[in-house]
């Protein structure tokens, strides 16, 4: 299914010539699927050449279209699995009694082994005598072979960048060699490593490729990781580009951005909104390594908060790393020094002793708790040995306990403040708190647990929202922590500040009592939830965008086999009346006093619903009605221009749009509850009023 995709987005780039006569190379070719399914594209393309489509091609035009194809692998046996398939698939276009004649001919199949396929490594191969149209496939993301590999050797030969040794960054760099004019490579890539990695040799490789190749279009299949491969470890990316001969050439990059759906659970196909479908300037990628993981998930409005939060002083302004400061003991000892705890000794690692673990008190993760914690009931680790020792300062005194991993279901980054000793392993991180800052460290807590700061986390880090749902040591970092006196109402955010440190104070009361807050701690965080908004001075449409990410978006993201999110399900009556309030509360900034907005529900089915607005309605009030006695045929026939949008591959277009007729717009919207969150009405809102203030000045100039 994948391939086909692949394969589907690749053709429609592809110039007629390159159809025709083009060479396609897969580099890593393993058993072939990607070589059998472009014979098989080839051959259908020739067909309907043809005067008489269903007509069997010539044996020697199949032979010529075969001869346009090659490939190679490390694994022999892998090639030569590619070989019979290549061969099944060419006898497979030839009807029985052709092949009772080839039979009589003899040995008739064209040699592949060691011609247009080859056990061979593609670093060691020459460009100059491997000059292709094509190079499609699937490389290896990485090795384990070690640092003396020839992918590394060939890097280093040629000065590019091999970030964490991925060998896909250098398939990827030497696709490009092998390209004739106006090749094409298309390859199915680490999302992580390509497009949204933060780390500063990663984002550097990622500004050099966006500067030697032009990007045509990218396919970001982020989301439906666990959709397309059950139990994926990593999420992947189809990234379509070709030689760029100007470094400083400015272009714009097709982003896709499908979202997991029922339809590619059930009828095999992916599906893309208008919304899924944006263009990218390559100048603001290389400027913003964010830009592409904002670009997955962030709509308009999202944009505008994120940016206001933007605004606000980093953690990284006050806190440093471990691994940076590990060497300057005056630096540890003053705090806010952010590192992870031990790692335990391996069978094949040489362990190190520590002088705390083992003797203190150990929290395993299962018993991490948010807002406070107490040794109360721990035990220790069973062994001082240890792989890595860590933070070890971070063991005893004042500190912030963070997981890695977000509960997702719950809508936290989770922290926890404690000044007891206590060990934990590598998958916790601890910031230490200088003394005379606890104060601080606990208003830190309280923020940190908030669905102000989780939303942020997943609109502007790396890996959360797009492979796992974690936050590293550099995202933590850049996470906004604004004092009292950075917010603009400076009293009012000292008297919030003093009520949240408040909720950990008694938060720590509670748990020295009993290890568990049991459900406690939820009435704390609804709490904390509803301060920190005060506290960040955020309006009412602003909490909505939140409070609709954490509890319908945010634990609907990557869906696991045999899931049903509930923004999947049909919108009911009750979630598209919250919509209307939303949508017109919204519209009426943009009209003038005494507006007033008729909303009916024109038809509805299994898939779409269409609303008419009418300015001016003849209500009087903002009202909206649900009338269903026009079926959805008849609705579409004046707005069926709309809906007229081909895709390539197994994509289909849902028709999520906005039409004027006469006095009238209409909104065709698919039925599944997604669309119909209150979040969405104010993106609705927004592009609608952009749609009036664009109406208007083309009537201006009319007029004119």
């Amino acid at each position: 299914f994948l391939t086909d995709t692949v394969i589907s987005q690749l053709w429609d780039t592809l110039a007629l010539e390159q159809k025709d006569k083009g060479k396609f190379l897969d580099p890593a070719c393993g058993s072939g699927i990607f070589l059998v399914r472009v014979f098989q594209r080839l051959c259908d393309y020739r067909r309907q050449q043809q005067a008489r489509q269903s007509q069997n091609l010539r044996w020697d035009t199949l032979i010529n279209i075969l001869s346009r194809l090659h490939g190679s692998d490390i694994n022999g046996s892998a090639v030569r699995v590619a070989v019979f398939s290549l061969y099944i698939a060419l006898l497979e276009e030839v009807s029985p009694p052709d092949i009772r004649h080839l039979i009589e001919r003899g040995r008739i199949l064209p040699p592949l082994w060691g011609e247009n396929l080859s056990c061979t490594d593609f670093f060691t191969v020459e460009a100059d005598n491997c000059k292709v149209d094509v190079v499609i496939g699937n490389p290896p993301w990485a090795s384990r072979k070690g640092n003396q590999r020839p992918s590394i050797a060939w890097c280093k030969e040629h000065e590019l960048p091999m970030p964490e040794g991925e060998d896909a960054w250098a398939f990827a760099w030497k696709a490009l060699e092998h390209l004739k004019p106006n090749g094409l490579v298309a390859f199915l890539l680490p999302a992580m490593s390509f497009l949204h990695n933060l780390a500063p040799s990663s984002a550097a490789a990622r500004r050099l490729l966006m500067q030697k190749s032009r990007i045509l279009r990218i396919v970001n299949f982020s989301d439906l990781r666990f959709q397309l491969f059950d139990g994926a470890l990593r999420s992947t990316a189809l990234v379509v580009f070709t030689s760029n001969s100007s470094p400083d050439n400015r272009y714009r990059i097709d982003y896709w951005t499908p979202r997991a759906d029922i339809n590619l659970k059930i009828r095999r196909f992916i599906t893309l909104t208008p919304e899924d479908k944006r263009f990218i300037d390559s100048r603001s990628a290389q400027d913003n390594p964010l830009e592409f993981k904002q670009q997955l998930w962030m709509r308009r409005p999202d944009a505008k908060l994120f940016n206001y939060l933007s605004g606000f002083p980093k953690l990284a302004s006050k806190i440093r790393v471990y691994g940076e400061a590990q060497h300057d003991k005056a630096l540890l000892k003053q705090g806010w020094i952010i590192g992870y705890g031990f790692q335990p000794a391996g069978t094949r690692s040489a362990p190190s002793k520590s002088q705390y673990v083992g003797k203190l008190p150990y929290l395993p993760i299962e018993k991490f708790i948010p807002l406070a914690l107490s040794t109360r009931d721990l035990t220790t680790w069973n062994t001082s040995k240890v792989f890595r020792r860590g933070f070890e300062d971070s063991f005893s005194g004042a500190k912030i306990l963070i997981p890695r991993g977000v509960g997702t279901a719950a809508g936290r980054l989770r922290a926890a403040y404690t000044e007891e000793a206590l060990t934990f392993r590598h998958i916790i991180q601890a910031i230490s708190v200088p003394h005379g800052k606890e104060i601080e460290a606990k208003l830190l807590t309280a923020l940190l647990n908030s669905r102000v700061l989780v939303w942020y986390a997943f609109h502007g880090t790396a890996s959360f929202g797009s492979e796992r749902p974690e936050v590293q040591q550099r995202d933590l970092l850049g996470l906004p922590f604004p004092l009292p006196t950075d917010l603009p109402d400076e009293k009012s955010a000292r008297e919030i500040a003093h009520e949240l440190v408040g909720i950990v104070d008694k938060a720590l009361k509670d748990v020295r009592r009993s290890f568990s807050l049991d459900n406690a701690d939820e009435s704390y965080l609804r709490d904390i939830d509803a301060l920190t908004y005060k506290y960040f001075g955020l309006s009412a449409d602003e909490i909505l965008l939140i409070e609709d990410a954490v509890e319908q978006l945010i634990p609907a993201i990557q869906p696991n086999a045999g899931t049903y999110p509930a923004i999947w399900k049909p919108a009911t009556s009750s979630d598209r009346h919250a919509y209307i309030e939303v949508l017109l509360r919204s519209l009426k900034k943009w009209f003038e006093e005494g507006t007033t907005i008729d909303v009916q529900m024109e038809a509805c089915n299994a898939d779409l619903v269409i609303l008419r607005l009418t300015l001016d309605g003849t209500s009087g009030k903002n009202t909206y009605v649900e009338r269903k006695n026009t079926t959805i045929s008849d609705s579409l026939g004046r707005l069926s221009q709309q809906l007229h949008q081909p895709l390539p591959g197994n994509f289909q277009l849902l028709p999520d749009f906005r039409a004027f007729v006469g006095k009238n717009l209409y909104l065709v919207k698919p039925i599944q509850k997604r669309f119909w969150l209150r979040s969405s009405a104010l993106v609705d809102a927004d592009a609608i009023a952009l749609d009036l203030q664009s109406t208007v000045k083309q009537r201006a100039r009319v007029t004119i």
